[in-house]
């Protein structure tokens, strides 16, 4: 009979950890994670004429990004609550009316995280673990030492978007 009994015991705790697995995904174990993203971003040496606003709707001086609004790729920006993330330039860019757009660094000031972001109710989430920001970049709800999102400074003339990092 005590064969019996460890028998049942090992099936049990291989079939609970199989069941936790399956309840719960992988994502549950891996969701803080000190692995780095890579996003690439236009060396200079890519910045070619292919790479001009009129294909890629920006362009790059230094630290001082030129955007298009009327562009497809940032014509979103154009209406309130229009938001974009900006890859190329590691920024959050959002329309909040009134003429007024603001720029985030798009990096969390948690663990690092770039590409997993999304917007709504004038809030931004980090998707990597739940932080959310006011759309004037301050800290709502996040892990504990999460900080404010980065500001930079954003311009409008015209149907153009200055963006000063």
């Amino acid at each position: 009979m005590k064969i019996t009994k460890n028998k049942r015991r090992e099936f049990l705790k291989t079939a609970g950890s199989s069941a936790l697995f399956t309840a719960l995904g992988t994502s549950f174990f891996s969701s803080c994670s000190e692995a780095e993203e890579t996003i690439d971003e236009i060396s200079d040496d890519e910045k070619t004429e292919e790479n001009t606003e009129t294909s890629v709707g920006f362009t790059v001086d230094g630290s001082v990004y030129t955007i298009d609004l009327n562009h497809p790729s940032f014509s979103s920006l154009k209406i309130q609550g229009g938001w974009k993330r900006f890859d190329q330039g590691a920024m959050l860019i959002v329309n909040v009316g009134q003429n007024i757009i603001r720029a985030f660094t798009s990096v969390c000031p948690h663990a690092g995280c770039r590409t997993s972001w999304g917007y709504s109710n004038n809030n931004f989430r980090c998707g990597c673990h739940g932080a959310l920001f006011n759309n004037q970049g301050s800290v709502l709800s996040a892990p504990g030492g999460t900080g404010d999102l980065d500001s930079y400074t954003a311009v409008i003339e015209n149907n153009t978007l200055i963006v000063s990092k």
